[in-house]
This record gives structure tokens, sequence and C-alpha cells, in this order.
């Protein structure tokens, strides 16, 4: 299981037909998923119309029984970050993941939010919801109001 999620994952992702097709609720986003490792990948995520990215992370795959555990660390690949690990699992050719706490905190626009994020990935594609809650209020505060981003493989 854990090889061929691998595979899946691995390479430049972006969203040009969907942020094309309906550019006032989808922003041009652009992944790139660099293996390092049999099990461990360099994540960065950016608009297409920068070249900083708005996200950056080390991400480190443990397979167990019947599941995947990713787990997320600073770029400097040791420093876990808290709360953000995703569990993930095979059903009918795909992986379907969730976040497993409402621990992962995200600072955005100078208040910390808590992250909430789903994803489906396949053979040439990779779906994507992220959103960002307030701490108190559990309102939405960040991410999409839309629905999945929806990515197509470019490149392994």
């Amino acid at each position: 299981m854990i090889e061929k999620f691998c595979e899946y994952f691995k390479g430049y992702f972006n969203n040009q037909k969907q942020a094309f097709s309906y550019p006032s609720k989808f922003a041009l986003i652009e992944l790139y998923h660099e293996k390092l490792d049999d099990h461990k990948f360099k994540i960065k995520q950016k608009y297409s119309i920068s070249d900083t990215p708005y996200r950056e992370s080390i991400i480190k795959i443990i397979e167990n029984d019947n599941f995947l555990l990713l787990k997320n660390y600073k770029n400097d690949g040791e420093t876990e970050i808290n709360g953000c690990d995703v569990l993930v699992f095979e059903k009918e050719g795909e992986f379907l993941g969730k976040n497993i706490s409402n621990q992962c905190i995200i600072k955005n626009q100078g208040k910390d939010t808590y992250l909430v994020t789903e994803s489906i990935l396949g053979e040439g594609y990779y779906k994507v919801v992220d959103k960002g809650y307030d701490l108190y209020t559990n309102d939405q505060v960040w991410g999409s109001y839309n629905g999945f981003f929806c990515f197509n493989k470019l490149s392994s």
C-alpha cells in the first residue's frame, strides 16, 4: 500500500483546469512533492503568481496494518509539527485522508486557527480541501469555501 501511495503522491500538481473554469472560486495553486527517500517527501505549496511557497514541510509516511500515517515535520525534517498528522486509508484504488485532531494550529493574519484537512489521492489526481477555524468560535476563517481543490499530476 505504501509504495502505491508514494508513486501517486510524488511529483508536480496544479489545479489549472479548475482555476481557469472557476476563477472567482479557486486560485491557481501548484504543489510540489519531492521524494527525499523511500517514504519521506519535501512538500511545497504556492500560488502560481508567487515565487515563494506559502507552505513548506517534510512528510514522513508510516505504514500500519490497514492505514498510513502522514507525519508532518518542519523543513529540518526533525522537528515534528504537533497535531498535524493525517490518517490515510485505501478504498477502491484511492487514498482517503483526514487529519486526526483539531490540534494543528496555523497562524493566519496574526490569529491562531486550527486546520481541518481532507484529501483524495488517485492515479494522476489529488483533491484537497483545507479549512482554518477560529479556536474560540469554531467559525471558518480561511480556506476553501467551495469544496475540494482538484489537482492534476503533470509530472513525476
